[in-house]
């Protein structure tokens, strides 16, 4: 009996001793960035119509912003998906043109991605510096054959 006990007490041991390496591991992992939480901003609707044309439409009205650091965020698209994942889905040439009210500083990003079933979009990195910032969504959608614009829509995210 007391054999197994000690198998019993180490190997519980061992799990606890796991456990904690690897939540220790994770919470390093994490970092200690500058990181701040994810907020939605709304924008007015941009639209298009899919290259593969029989599709869901390009449709959008926010952006997903997160601080990464003092005057820097990024600005993610998650609402654009394709029915046509079998064939690669299709390309969406996002560009940003962000306008600082505060400090009056303009730029434009650019972004690339892969539309498939689940839901996505591009992704802006932005160093506008801290305040109020207006910015103009617009895009290009394209497959192998044609490329189609989207309209553009606008709003305002707040950069701190």
């Amino acid at each position: 009996m007391h054999h197994r006990h000690t198998i019993r007490t180490r190997l519980t041991t061992g799990l606890a001793a796991a456990a904690i390496a690897a939540s220790s591991f994770a919470a390093l992992s994490v970092g200690s960035g500058t990181a701040h939480a994810e907020t939605v901003a709304p924008l007015e609707r941009c639209w298009g119509i899919s290259p593969n044309i029989v599709d869901q439409p390009y449709s959008t009205a926010r952006l997903f912003v997160s601080g990464t650091g003092p005057g820097r965020v990024t600005a993610a698209v998650r609402d654009i998906s394709s029915f046509w994942t079998f064939s690669g889905g299709y390309e969406s040439v996002g560009r940003l043109d962000w306008h600082n009210l505060t400090n009056n500083r303009k730029g434009t990003a650019f972004n690339t991605a892969k539309i498939g079933l689940y839901v996505g979009g591009p992704t802006f990195a932005l160093d506008t510096g801290p305040g109020k910032v207006r910015v103009t969504l617009s895009a290009v959608n394209r497959n192998a054959l044609w490329a189609i614009p989207t309209t553009a829509c606008s709003g305002t995210i707040t950069v701190r």
